[in-house]
């Protein structure tokens, strides 16, 4: 299967220079493109950052949400709008680094017809598990999954999210067989794993960290190189022996390919700027969110390398790729 190496930014690097900035934006509205549902973290990205970004560029700027088809309605939009950059795609791992495997056939060519602008945040991800089940960290419940296969469950809300990445990658690298629970997401999820009808769960700190403060979860591990500085208290998978077991949900916002390369880096240097105010910095991190931009380039090469990483861990995962 072809990889997305829309993450390549190749277009942003060979655009003609006679289709630059000048005249733009115009006086039409920056439009993002949501490809999620109200509320989750690629809709609050552009609400957030819109004020600033309307004032930076000086016209309006409008958010839509399109849920369905993993974000691929959204990102069709994008891809077939002008590429004037008017139409940005506000995004997540599922969207963009993962459905180019679970979602062969969307329509449009992820390496031809999107383009990378920014990365803007990122939530790190817990592993968490029941008050009742018998562990303290990811050795203790590998231990048990060798000893008891299939005895040990684990909800994934929804299948290609970084939920069920996190929930696939537990299984590969700790080389152990766990029942898979879905769920529509880590919300419906939750009140089975506070209960104990299911073990196990992968979901953001913002989502799960009032739980475990609260004690109605138990916090085994962050699934990340270093801990947070939101739980620095709780061990990562690296620190269990575990450093592949690496997952966070991200945000990045991505353009119609072709746009011309002075258009994406002036759309990138107004998000860059927007994320350095005080008043936006303080909306994520009260949340849990951390800032942390890339510019097109950058951001290209992280997309491809996740796509690399996915693709592979997909191939052997416990799930078949979702019909169109």
């Amino acid at each position: 299967m072809k990889l997305p190496t829309i993450l390549f930014v190749s277009l942003l690097l060979t655009a003609p220079a006679a289709l630059g900035a000048e005249g733009w934006p115009g006086t039409k509205p920056i439009k993002f493109e949501v490809g999620g549902t109200a509320g989750g973290l690629p809709d609050i990205v552009p609400r957030v950052l819109s004020n600033s970004l309307s004032k930076s560029i000086g016209v309006p700027v409008v958010v839509e949400v399109r849920p369905g088809a993993g974000g691929n309605i959204a990102a069709g939009v994008v891809a077939k709008a002008e590429p004037d950059g008017h139409t940005l795609l506000s995004t997540s791992p599922n969207q963009i680094a993962v459905n180019p495997t679970l979602l062969p056939n969307p329509g449009f060519d992820y390496e031809r017809d999107l383009t990378p602008v920014s990365m803007t945040l990122v939530a790190r991800m817990l592993l968490v598990a029941a008050p009742s089940f018998p562990v303290k960290n990811i050795t203790d419940v590998i231990a048990i999954a060798k000893q008891k296969p299939k005895a040990v469950s684990i909800a994934i809300p929804p299948i290609g999210s970084p939920n069920h990445l996190g929930a696939e990658m537990l299984a590969q690298y700790g080389k152990i067989d766990l029942t898979f629970v879905p769920y529509d997401g880590i919300t419906q999820a939750i009140p089975d794993v506070i209960a104990g009808r299911v073990d196990l769960a992968v979901g953001t700190i913002p989502a799960l960290l009032p739980q475990v403060r609260s004690g109605a979860l138990k916090a085994l591990a962050v699934l990340a190189p270093k801990r947070s500085s939101f739980a620095p208290e709780i061990p990562t998978s690296a620190e269990a022996g575990l450093p592949g077991l690496q997952i966070d949900s991200w945000n990045c916002i991505m353009g119609t390919g072709g746009t011309p390369a002075p258009i994406i880096a002036r759309l990138d240097e107004a998000i860059a700027n927007a994320l350095t105010l005080p008043e936006v910095r303080d909306a994520f991190t009260k949340q849990g969110i951390e800032i942390d931009h890339m510019g097109p380039q950058q951001l290209g090469g992280f997309l491809h390398s996740e796509a690399i990483r996915f693709s592979s861990l997909l191939k052997h995962s416990h799930v078949k790729a979702i019909s169109q």
